[in-house]
């Protein structure tokens, strides 16, 4: 995407998270409660588990098609002392990009997001579900049965 079209999409200060798509398009879907609920929970969940990972939400990755934003990311200790302080969006994904679904999302939407997250350095990419179950891939999209990186983290919510 031209710095120009993120420029003035950042300058919108839109209301929701939101995505672009490969031709700059904006892509906005507001989140309901339990899809909330969700985020957090796992985030309190991990704090907890593996206090010396970083967690944020609704970060910008700039992919191959348009920007990306994980509704949650886990950075390890050399990943955020390098893109603490930076503006902007980022090119390189943290370790870990966690997608939860809500009800307005497919199972296909969020296996194409996969790759572009293990494209710009993801290591694992976690999926949750509307029920709370979380499922942990790693690049080539094979399905792990708990995370490499955080052997503890729950598989339910």
């Amino acid at each position: 995407m031209h710095a120009e079209t993120l420029k003035a999409v950042e300058k919108l200060n839109l209301p929701f998270p939101w995505e672009t798509n490969a031709r700059g398009q904006i892509i906005m879907t507001p989140v309901n409660y339990n899809h909330s609920n969700h985020v957090m929970r796992l985030a309190r969940m991990l704090a907890l588990i593996a206090p010396e990972w970083e967690s944020g939400t609704e970060l910008g990755i700039i992919t191959s098609d348009g920007i990306k934003a994980p509704d949650l990311i886990l950075a390890g200790p050399a990943y955020h002392a390098e893109h603490q302080n930076r503006d902007g969006y980022v090119t390189q994904a943290p370790e870990i990009c966690v997608e939860v679904m809500s009800p307005f999302n497919s199972w296909a939407e969020m296996l194409d997001k996969m790759p572009l997250y293990f494209e710009t350095g993801a290591q694992e990419v976690w999926i949750v579900d509307t029920d709370g179950k979380v499922a942990f891939y790693a690049p080539g999209r094979t399905q792990l049965n708990n995370s490499r990186l955080i052997p503890a983290a729950p598989v339910q919510l």
